[in-house]
């Protein structure tokens, strides 16, 4: 049918033609030039026209359909190469999953002429170097990377990622810096910044980026947690400060704003008695005390007592903060200690006998009666308070406690999850009797 309707077509064609040409058999002048002309039928001039235009209409038609098929060629081939490149990116993507990073380092790079040029694949390439452990190869390749799609967060993450593997803090905090000026709004990137700072002890730096962190908290527990860090890291950069006289006062005024913040009134006690002022350094210790009675600010007291020869002003500290801490447990044991120290064995006596249940079962008490006892020449009783406070291990139930970490266990196991190492857990007959021979292995290795 379709066949037909061409003919017809065609034939009207020629018939409409040959009719022009009837009514025009006239000769007429075409001027091809200035110079040159062309006698020729006005019908055959008028068809010649006709035609030309028509092949004129058909080339450009022909061209713009050939360019469309070229760019329509041209996204199927580069929707093509995406999605095998998204496939071998996923594939890649499992592989590292299960831990085959060389299989999905070749995933990545089949149908590439070198490094992948996409954001992706380019951070699988990197972390498959990473797993392997070759930061470098992973910095190179993040490098290279950086160069061709510009600077991606995701990718300068990963250069800081590569860059602390390898040691190299500085560049680490750099590439996190980059970032951070792409997504300054970031907390993860702010918190990995601030986590370098604080890595490399660049404490004024870390301190600015948790003061921007704490800006956008809303939440109570949250915001509480921010401020406990911020004085954490106040109390690091007051260390760090090289006069010692502003880094006491700005440990006192920290001490002022937080009483139960033991570090800041033990270091800035640390810090005058350095200086010299041992007076306003005993000050600054008592002051911490009667806050929170901690160890660490008694025995300071204890020592800076005991260095001008009056013991005596210590015990009164101890009675003053029994009086203000009464449900403080281990004050009472500490006053025992220092008692028992100082040959006061009827006043210790009377502190442990006057202890409440919780603590006068503790094994440390024990221990302290143990003492008094042996001091007072009743080695039977003392036996008895040693074997009390020694009890569970003579039992056979040791406590254990890692070597490396010194992570306390309830039980032996295998694998400390503290620093997640292996046949590390000892008893603590075991951590005494190292101890004891470190010295002796060290004087050996001296000799």
């Amino acid at each position: 049918m379709t066949r037909w309707l061409v003919a017809i077509a065609v034939a009207l064609l020629v018939i409409g033609a040959g009719y022009v040409v009837f009514l025009n058999g006239e000769p007429t002048v075409v001027r091809l030039t200035p110079g040159r002309s062309l006698r020729a039928p006005l019908a055959g001039v008028l068809l010649g026209a006709f035609a030309a235009g028509g092949t004129v209409v058909g080339l450009l038609a022909a061209g713009s359909a050939g360019v469309r098929g070229w760019r329509g060629w041209r996204a199927r081939r580069r929707a093509q190469r995406d999605a095998r490149r998204a496939e071998a990116t996923a594939r890649a993507r499992d592989l590292l999953w299960h831990g085959d990073s060389g299989q999905a380092r070749t995933e990545l790079l089949r149908g590439e002429s070198g490094a992948p040029a996409d954001v992706p694949s380019l951070a699988l390439l990197a972390e498959s170097y990473l797993q392997e452990g070759d930061s470098s190869a992973a910095r190179k390749v993040i490098d290279e990377g950086l160069v061709r799609v510009g600077f991606d967060p995701h990718l300068l993450d990963l250069l800081a990622e590569a860059c602390e593997r390898g040691g190299d803090l500085r560049a680490a905090a750099e590439a996190l810096e980059r970032a951070r000026l792409t997504q300054p709004e970031s907390r993860r990137l702010g918190r990995r910044l601030l986590d370098l700072y604080a890595a490399a002890g660049r404490w004024p730096e870390a301190l600015s980026i948790q003061a921007q962190l704490l800006l956008r908290v809303r939440q109570p527990a949250a915001l509480a947690r921010e401020q406990q860090m911020m004085r954490g890291l106040r109390y690091q950069a007051a260390l760090a400060e090289p006069d010692p006289r502003r880094a006491a006062r700005l440990l006192v005024a920290l001490a002022r704003e937080d009483p139960r913040f033991v570090p800041a009134w033990v270091s800035a006690g640390d810090l005058l008695a350095r200086a010299g002022r041992t007076l306003a350094a005993r000050r600054v210790w008592e002051r911490g005390a009667r806050h929170r009675p901690a160890a660490v600010l008694l025995e300071r007291i204890e020592r800076a007592n005991a260095a001008e020869r009056r013991p005596e002003r210590t015990a009164r500290v101890y009675r003053r903060l029994l009086r203000r801490h009464p449900r403080a447990a281990p004050l009472p044991l500490l006053f025992a200690r220092f008692l028992i120290l100082h040959d006061r064995f009827e006043e210790a006596g009377e502190v442990l006998r006057g202890l409440p249940d919780p603590a006068a079962g503790n094994a440390f008490a024990h221990l302290l009666w143990g003492e008094l006892h042996r001091r007072q020449g009743h080695h039977d009783q003392a036996s008895a308070a040693f074997a009390q406070a020694a009890g569970p291990q003579l039992a056979g139930a040791s406590s254990f406690r890692c070597a490396a970490c010194l992570e306390p266990a309830d039980a032996w196991q295998g694998y400390c999850p503290a620093c997640r190492r292996w046949d590390t857990l000892r008893a603590d007959a075991e951590l005494a009797v190292e101890a004891a021979n470190r010295p002796a292995a060290v004087a050996t290795s001296s000799g």
